[in-house]
C-alpha cells in the first residue's frame, strides 16, 4: 500500500494496540467521564500481522516515533511480532503498567532487542506508569524495571500526581526508590477533576472540558491516534468512544489531511487533546490540537 506521510506539524503518533488492561485504575484517562458504556473487551482489534502492515506505511521524522499503548499493549496477542516486524526507519516507544510477571518479563527481555526501542531523546523509550492504588509501593515494579534497564533496555517510571492524600505519599516514597536504584522517575500533571476541583491547565481553550453545554467548533490534530482496529480519529474524545473515524491505516486510499474538521463538542472535549503540556522537545505550551469557535 501506498505511504502514509506524517505532516511537519505533527508531533506525536500512538497506536493504540488494545484497550484491554490488566489494572483498573480510577482515573484512568480511558473512561475518565465513567461512561457505562466504555467496555474495555468490545474494541476489536486487528492482528499483529495487519499492525505491521498499516504503521509500515508510516513515514516520519526520528524524533516523532510510532508509540505502542493502549490499554496495556503487551496483553495483544502479537505484541513481540509487531516490534519486531515493524520497518527499522520507524523508531518505537512503549507506554506500560509492565504489569508482565516473571514470564512476560524474560520473555520481552529474549525476543526484543534493546536497540529496537532505543533513541537519541530527552527521556525513556519505555515509559512505565506506576498507579499506587493498584500497584502498592511498587517495589515489584522497580526490580521489574531495573531488570530490564540491567539488560540494555532504555526505560524510566512515569507517575501521575492524582491528589488523593495516599497516592501523593506513596509517590514520595516511590520517588527515593527510584533514585536510590538508579531509575529516572518523572512526574505528570493529573488532568480532571477529584472532589470537584479542576487539575490541568485549559487557558488555551476556556470551557472545552465537563462543561454541560457543547459549542460548535473547527479543530485540527496534531496526533495520528490510531484504535484497535486500525480505525484513525481526530481526538481521543472520538477515539474512547469510538466515534466518527476519519480513516483506517489499512484502506488503501487513507492518507493524512492536515486540516480544519468541523466539531460540534467543544465543551466536552478530552483533557488529553487541550490540556497545556509538553512536545517531544520537552517545550512546555503545547496542545494536541488547534481549534476555531465558529
Amino acid at each position: 500500500m501506498k505511504q502514509i506521510k506524517i505532516p511537519e506539524s505533527y508531533k506525536y503518533i500512538s497506536a493504540f494496540l488494545t484497550m484491554r488492561c490488566n489494572l483498573s485504575c480510577s482515573y484512568c484517562l480511558n473512561n475518565l467521564e465513567k461512561s457505562k458504556d466504555f467496555n474495555r473487551k468490545s474494541f476489536l482489534e486487528i492482528s499483529g500481522k495487519e499492525w505491521v502492515e498499516g504503521l509500515n506505511r508510516i513515514v516520519t521524522k526520528p524524533e516523532v516515533p510510532v508509540t505502542l499503548s493502549g490499554g496495556e499493549p503487551f496483553l495483544h496477542k502479537d505484541f513481540f511480532y509487531i516490534i519486531n516486524n515493524l520497518k527499522p526507519e520507524l523508531n518505537i516507544d512503549l507506554l506500560t503498567n509492565l504489569k508482565w510477571g516473571n514470564k512476560g518479563i524474560e520473555e520481552f527481555i529474549d525476543n526484543v532487542d534493546p536497540n529496537r526501542i532505543k533513541r537519541n531523546s530527552p527521556y525513556a523509550s519505555i515509559r512505565v506508569s506506576y498507579h499506587p492504588e493498584q500497584m502498592g509501593n511498587g517495589e515489584e515494579l522497580v526490580k521489574n524495571t531495573k531488570k530490564l534497564k540491567e539488560n540494555g533496555f532504555s526505560i524510566g517510571i512515569w507517575s501521575i500526581l492524582y491528589p488523593s492524600p495516599e497516592q501523593l505519599q506513596s509517590i514520595t516514597q516511590m520517588q527515593f526508590r527510584c533514585k536510590e536504584e538508579g531509575i529516572d522517575f518523572r512526574l505528570k500533571d493529573f488532568t480532571g477533576e477529584y472532589k470537584r476541583e479542576l487539575y490541568g491547565d485549559y487557558s488555551k481553550f476556556p470551557n472545552s472540558i465537563l462543561q454541560k453545554e457543547t459549542k460548535n467548533c473547527l479543530c485540527k490534530t496534531s496526533e495520528l491516534l490510531i484504535g484497535p482496529n486500525g480505525n484513525v480519529y481526530k481526538c481521543h474524545s472520538d477515539l474512547y468512544k469510538e466515534q466518527t473515524p476519519i480513516g483506517n491505516i489499512l484502506d488503501e486510499k487513507y492518507t493524512i489531511e492536515d486540516k480544519f474538521r468541523e466539531c460540534n463538542q467543544y465543551g466536552n472535549c478530552h483533557p488529553c487533546d487541550v490540556k497545556l503540556k509538553t512536545n517531544y522537545k520537552q517545550q512546555l505550551g503545547n496542545t494536541s490540537v488547534e481549534i476555531k469557535m465558529l
